[in-house]
């Protein structure tokens, strides 16, 4: 954490590896469908540690590494970064609490890579766990999660993406933190 010279708390959180999966974060999709919540969480450390609520602040991945072209990738966090990170955790936590948490596998299981290693612990595939996932994604009782998951992020102009999104089988992220 560093403060500039107009009080603005810097966040970075270094990265050694690639940054291609962070390249879309962005005020709009500030924690890529629930899967990237660091920086709002360090955001709001920094301003507990600084006892400064309401301080401007600046979170960032930066991917420290010729691996990572040395790119960054983060946003400020705002209003209404918080109150759109709010509403993830309160999707988040009302699964668990509803007992509503199911395996979310990567909607391709031919990859060479393991892309998720939660869903592919033993490196076999993901294809039986797809299957379930598409079985019960809409079920009323995953629907909040679905949403969560699968909507479309919004377009950099801060439109809704046109093709729908959502439960009607628009892909979203495939979940996994490669972090």
């Amino acid at each position: 954490v560093d403060r500039g010279a107009d009080g603005t708390l810097y966040v970075m959180d270094y990265k050694t590896g690639r940054a291609d999966s962070y390249r879309t974060l962005s005020e709009l999709d500030p924690d890529q469908h629930g899967t990237r919540l660091q920086l709002v969480v360090y955001g709001q450390a920094a301003r507990h540690h600084q006892g400064e609520p309401d301080a401007p602040v600046q979170a960032h991945y930066w991917f420290v590494s010729s691996k990572g072209r040395f790119e960054m990738a983060g946003y400020p966090v705002t209003g209404a970064v918080l109150a759109h990170v709010r509403a993830t955790l309160g999707t988040v936590v009302a699964g668990i609490e509803g007992g509503v948490f199911p395996a979310r596998p990567t909607a391709v299981s031919s990859s060479p890579f393991v892309e998720c290693p939660f869903c592919d612990p033993d490196g076999l595939g993901v294809a039986e766990l797809r299957q379930q996932w598409e079985r019960k994604r809409l079920d009323p009782a995953v629907a909040r999660y679905t949403n969560l998951a699968e909507l479309p992020a919004p377009a950099a102009d801060g439109r809704a993406p046109l093709d729908g999104g959502g439960a009607d089988g628009a892909g979203g992220p495939d979940g996994a933190d490669d972090a």
